[in-house]
């Protein structure tokens, strides 16, 4: 953690500080309840935001997108409401589509977290505020203004990570990335999103509130324009805001100016501003905020089995499926060009959306009070629920995407006769982005029969089952057995019921040649000459590389 400061100069005291009050909610998906149970206040929330008579008030969706999803899975009815009020500015949602925790998840993570947002409030016609909004994030990662300048955001709105011993004394700074690129960041008061919630209508409690605000707010400005935001965790809008506002503003003239702003508003005003002050420079990971608010670090150690499945299944994702469904269209025109099978198999065509999908179920489980593991144990078999089904969602895509690139076809495969067992070729995948070979563990899956799965199973005579020590022969490699098992392995096909066949699975050891980086390689066969070509399943043998 390396930190950098500038002079910090203060602005012209003349100037009376910009207060901008946004209305918003903190929106914990799930935390002390699961999301069914909150999805419920959800709703209530967002009829009432609908329903004001003002309809030029703004409100902000806490920074994510997945809260319009949920709204509509009930109210479905009110989506042109909802997108006119989205199209206006007057609500607010985005750019993420879950206020993710930025530490654990993977770099990639985080940029389709914000991909899936902007595809939310696309399909609503609709985009966000440019802005990384992370108003209650455990710590950030020194990659996050290289991350928020890609996608053109001038401002960074941080809280927990930031005010440590070592960070500046000042409510904004300029955070750069290793690379140089940089945002402005607005670091809010010690008591975070909620400061200027519940604000008193009342002239003399306005008064009181305005004297504990002043010191805060007014101490550690710099440019001038400071955020005010007004909710709390789970909080509904401010029925009386209107005039809560107006007593603020009352009680700080002449000292400030209060004025009620949508967000997008406020990072335009703070962005003008920052670009004509002096202020620190900060470099390296938000991650130290003691002794100005707590930072709750201790989450990255929480139900660690669930952050570890998590990894995983973010690399399953980059690693086993992304890479051939490129190749894929590279390589194989006809892959490009198909929409649909006329087997029923899925093509490039529906493999997008549904990689899309199975991403947005792994972000479901990436907010900081769910993967962090600091939720109810509702919540963390929920998570449970969502990573098992985001393993069977990656084993499909997995498979559609290597039969993309091997033009396999599945249904036709089903109709060719078992052969004898004969010497066949092992095609080994490469799934890392650098060339490798050396040992590798090889089961080789040698079917011995049909086992029918249906009403033809009812009069389906037994397979033999005989145990040969030898595995077939692989023409160029020589193995290493350590064991042989017989076992059923199921096999699907968009045409056919699945068998349940008995197949013999010999577990080897053998030294294969370098596979090119995201490559495959065909031993015992013929040659390949693209990532993305090779023999097709002979269907009496099926023989693949474990990892």
């Amino acid at each position: 953690l390396v930190h950098a400061f500038s002079v910090a100069t203060s602005p012209d005291a003349s100037d009376a500080l910009l207060i901008c009050v946004v209305s918003h909610t903190h929106w914990d998906r799930e935390w002390y309840h699961p999301a069914s149970r909150f999805r419920q206040r959800l709703v209530a929330l967002l009829d009432a935001v609908l329903e004001r008579e003002q309809p030029d008030e703004s409100f902000l969706l806490d920074g994510q997108a997945i809260t319009l999803l949920d709204y509509l899975a009930v109210r479905p009815e009110r989506e042109r409401e909802l997108r006119a009020r989205l199209q206006s500015g007057v609500l607010e949602a985005g750019p993420w589509f879950v206020l993710a925790d930025n530490l654990i998840p993977s770099g990639e993570a985080i940029l389709r977290n914000l991909e899936a947002g902007h595809r939310v409030l696309r399909r609503l016609g609709a985009v966000s505020p440019s802005v990384a909004y992370c108003p209650d994030t455990f710590g950030h990662p020194a990659a996050l203004p290289a991350i928020a300048a890609g996608y053109g955001f001038p401002v960074a709105i941080v809280w927990r990570g930031a005010g440590g011993g070592d960070h500046p004394t000042t409510d904004a700074f300029r955070w750069q990335s290793a690379d140089g690129s940089a945002v402005v960041a607005h670091h809010l008061p010690p008591d975070g999103y909620e400061y200027g919630s519940a604000l008193p209508m009342d002239s003399a409690a306005a008064a009181a509130r305005w004297l504990q605000m002043r010191p805060v707010l007014g101490g550690r400005n710099r440019t001038g324009v400071v955020l005010l935001l007004n909710g709390a965790d789970h909080h509904a809008l401010q029925p009386d805001i209107t005039a809560a506002a107006d007593s603020l503003a009352q009680a700080a003239a002449p000292d400030a100016r209060v004025q009620r702003m949508s967000l997008a508003r406020f990072v335009q005003r703070f962005d003008a501003a920052s670009r004509t002050t002096e202020l620190p420079v900060v470099h390296g990971e938000l991650r130290d905020s003691y002794g100005y608010t707590w930072t709750l670090g201790g989450t990255l150690g929480t139900r660690g089995y669930q952050k570890r499945r998590n990894a995983r299944l973010e690399r399953a994702l980059l690693r086993d499926v992304e890479p051939w469904l490129a190749l894929s269209w590279l390589h194989h025109a006809s892959v490009r060009t198909r929409a649909t099978a006329s087997n029923g198999a899925i093509t490039m065509e529906q493999l997008p959306a549904l990689l899309n999908v199975t991403w947005q179920d792994l972000l479901e489980t990436h907010p900081h009070d769910t993967l962090c593991g600091c939720s109810v144990d509702a919540v963390a078999r929920a998570m449970d629920a969502r990573h098992e089904s985001v393993l069977a969602q990656v084993r499909g895509l997995r498979e559609a995407a290597l039969q993309l690139a091997l033009q396999h076809d599945t249904a036709a495969a089903r109709s060719r006769a078992i052969a004898p067992a004969a010497p066949q070729a092992v095609v080994v995948r490469n799934r890392a982005a650098m060339p490798r070979g050396g040992v590798a563990e090889l089961r080789l899956v040698e079917t011995l029969g049909d086992v029918p799965v249906g009403p033809a199973g009812a009069d389906a005579q037994p397979v033999a089952s005989r145990m040969p020590t030898i595995p077939p022969p692989v023409a160029g490699l020589s193995l290493q057995i350590l064991d042989t098992r017989v076992v059923h392995r199921r096999r699907e096909s968009p045409q056919h019921y699945p068998d349940n066949d008995l197949v013999r699975v010999h577990r080897v050891l053998a030294w294969i040649p370098d596979v090119p980086a995201f490559g495959l390689r065909v031993i015992g066969g013929a040659p390949v000459n693209s990532p993305a070509t090779a023999p097709a399943d002979a269907r009496d043998h099926d023989h693949e590389r474990d990892g």
